[in-house]
């Protein structure tokens, strides 16, 4: 298998063969443990081929013996761009003198941002962090362990319940989470507790108020279910009714689902991109111009080297791409009828809302027709059915007299 990065890292050519014996020569190359690729003819007894810097001095005495010639059309590889710069050192010295101050200067933090705050004031999150050492033109190697940093700020900001300090190349960023203070129960005037839709009482539980109805009973929208009206016929009180109750509730569900799904899958082929990171910026550095696949799953790894709580400003990334390909899937009736049973299960339960759950569910009919399947299903959903109805206090009646 061939490795892209060993052999740029090794160095290797391009070269041109001229001869009759050429099929000779690659089975001798072969035989010898000489790595030749990107075989190809280009004329009657020409080829062309790459091969590592190493292994061409190798290959030397069999192109005499197979009496072919060769020449050398391209080269390419790490060896080869070290003799560029080195014929350039003024360039070189002047990259190296850059990564050198762009080093330094990523040592420095150059700015702190404030998220989160909602009742603290940001300016007063700042100062705090001065104090600690955090502020413009601080040495990241000085600044102690992000923990500790951490517990002092926390000691400054007695409002915050939680303080997070990312560092991210030249910039800090403080995190704030302030305590929330209780909620306090808004006051609410007197209720009733009524059913929101047509249901059979599954589960009543009344806090506040008084039942007006029992399990397994059938209610209409609209009825009481807890009443806020408490005492006896001489001396009663409204108040704000509180309570549970649960129904259960019956719904159809109308789902269509084609025959033929398009799904991904991955073929097993894989592209690597590799990336200097400095600072904020990536470069890459390998591979140069090579054509991507139009469809893949993309999965990244970073490396940044760190020691003792100092991060270096310099990492190395590499991004994986795997291949994947659209692939047309015949579902049969039963496959496509769970499909849809699915989609409708997730339906139901998103209409009945929150702690809701299905008690049972039956298939109506299917039916399969222009390409997909029509299923009818009856679900019975346990769910909360009880909506709050203010009590309207009851003017007197006028008889006319005075």
């Amino acid at each position: 298998m061939r490795n892209g990065l060993k052999e740029w890292v090794d160095g290797h050519i391009t070269i041109t063969v001229r001869g009759k014996r050429f099929e000779r020569l690659l089975n001798m190359a072969v035989r010898d443990g000489i790595r030749i690729w990107n075989i190809r003819r280009v004329g009657a007894e020409v080829s062309r081929c790459d091969i590592l810097i190493r292994d061409y001095f190798r290959l030397r005495p069999l192109l005499k013996e197979t009496g072919c010639r060769s020449h050398v059309e391209n080269r390419d590889g790490l060896p080869f761009w070290l003799l560029r710069v080195r014929r350039r050192a003024g360039l070189a010295i002047g990259a190296v003198l850059f990564f050198i101050g762009l080093y330094m200067l990523s040592s420095f933090v150059w700015s702190v941002e404030v998220t989160g705050t909602k009742h603290i004031d940001p300016a007063r999150v700042i100062r705090a962090a001065d104090e600690i050492g955090i502020k413009q033109g601080a040495w990241k190697v000085k600044l102690k362990e992000p923990l500790l940093l951490q517990k002092e700020l926390l000691s400054l900001l007695p409002e915050a319940a939680w303080v997070g300090i990312d560092i991210q190349g030249t910039k800090v960023r403080l995190q704030v989470v302030e305590k929330e203070a209780p909620v306090k129960p808004l006051a609410t005037g007197p209720r009733h507790l009524v059913a929101k839709k047509r249901a059979v009482i599954h589960k009543i539980l009344p806090e506040v108020g008084k039942s007006q109805v029992t399990n397994n009973q059938l209610v209409e929208k609209g009825q009481v279910l807890i009443s806020g009206i408490i005492g006896n016929d001489t001396r009663q009180q409204a108040v704000s009714a509180r309570g549970k109750v649960q129904g259960e509730v019956w719904y159809v569900s109308n789902t269509s689902v084609p025959l033929k799904q398009t799904i991904y899958r991955l073929t097993g082929e894989k592209q690597e991109q590799q990336y200097l990171l400095v600072g904020s910026y990536a470069i890459q550095v390998w591979p140069f111009n090579k054509e991507l696949f139009s469809e893949a799953q993309t999965s990244e790894k970073r490396y940044v080297p760190s020691y003792a709580g100092y991060t270096s400003p310099v990492g190395w990334k590499t991004v994986e791409y795997a291949q994947i390909e659209p692939v047309t899937k015949q579902l049969s009736t039963e496959e496509a009828t769970e499909v849809a049973k699915k989609f409708a299960r997730a339906d139901i339960l998103q209409k009945a809302g929150k702690d809701a759950f299905i008690q049972d569910e039956k298939v109506l009919h299917v039916t399969a027709e222009n390409g997909k399947v029509y299923v009818s299903i009856h679900f019975s959903v346990i769910e909360e059915i009880a909506v709050e109805q203010p009590i309207v206090p009851q003017s007197p009646v006028n008889n006319g007299n005075p």
